[in-house]
């Protein structure tokens, strides 16, 4: 297995940071901080171009084909105009249950965004997984869901992946054509393949799935046959997401939070809450285009 250990890319203490997703139209990484109600937007020269305060939770920060963003409010998706000054809602999300949040979301091949349901208050798995179809339509493809995470697609659009971290298991679905429906194969990895458990995820051009590891300090790469093949160590206990980018899409960006962590946790590993990254061998795969 390889060994790679990330470095802070930049010192943002985000509270939860999460979605982060490379855009291939300006070359940047954009990512959020659920709990400190921003985005942010890194280029490949290592500057913090833009931090936009929310007027809401925002769990992902999608660039449109069109212009503009789509974000995952709590309870709604939204989008907005590249100042992210003005909001139009195009879908609502669970209004019947109070208790969950929009969480983990991915483009999809066909320019959808899949995304999952976290519960705040308990680890009962009334939430689910949806699809916003780039109509705007609403899709529910499966519910029984606690905390929503690692949703990713395979580079030739034909697997989705998506664990739900409660569990552990990640799982894969064969993708029809056209987003036609989903056909559940066999998981990719159990609970315990890695310390901690499942957060976000990508995957790159191989079809290896890097999956944070909550809880875990690092995130692994785990190919088509379920084996790790890398593993990188980053200076917190709490990486939350992971995206491929950068000139040649071989930067691993991971995103971390500060939050449920204890003051001696905090006093170990005091970059908790920033951007990592680190080089790795595999290039990530051609960023689908979110059409919604």
């Amino acid at each position: 297995m390889r060994l790679h250990r990330a470095r802070t890319a930049f010192d943002c203490h985000n509270l939860l940071g999460e979605g982060c997703n490379w855009n291939a139209l300006d070359q940047n990484l954009w990512w959020t901080d659920i709990e400190g109600k921003c985005v942010f937007r890194w280029d490949d020269n290592g500057k913090v171009a833009a931090v936009r305060q929310l007027p809401s939770r925002a769990a992902f920060a999608f660039p449109r084909a069109r212009g503009g963003f789509v974000l995952g409010f709590p309870k709604s998706i939204v989008i907005t105009d590249p100042t992210f000054t003005d909001f139009l809602q195009v879908a609502e999300i669970e209004p019947h249950l109070a208790q969950t949040r929009v969480n983990d979301a991915a483009i999809d091949p066909y320019g959808g965004i899949v995304l999952g349901t976290y519960n705040e208050q308990s680890r009962e798995p009334v939430g689910g997984v949806y699809r916003i179809a780039p109509n705007g339509d609403v899709v529910t493809l499966f519910s029984g869901v606690a905390a929503a995470n690692g949703l990713a697609f395979s580079p030739d659009g034909r697997i989705m992946y998506f664990t739900d971290t409660t569990e552990g298991t990640i799982r894969r679905f064969a993708l029809a054509p056209q987003f036609g429906g989903l056909a559940e194969l066999g998981p990719l990895a159990g609970p315990n393949i890695a310390p901690g458990s499942p957060d976000g995820a990508t995957v790159d051009i191989e079809g290896g799935y890097w999956s944070a590891r909550l809880r875990g300090g690092c995130v692994v790469r785990i190919d088509g046959n379920g084996h790790l093949t890398d593993r990188v160590d980053i200076p917190s206990m709490a990486p939350t997401c992971v995206a491929l980018g950068g000139e040649d899409l071989r930067t691993l960006f991971i995103t971390s939070r500060r939050t449920r962590q204890s003051t001696d946790e905090l006093l170990r590993f005091p970059e908790s809450g920033n951007l990592f990254r680190v080089e790795v061998g595999q290039a990530g795969g051609p960023p689908f285009s979110c059409r919604v």
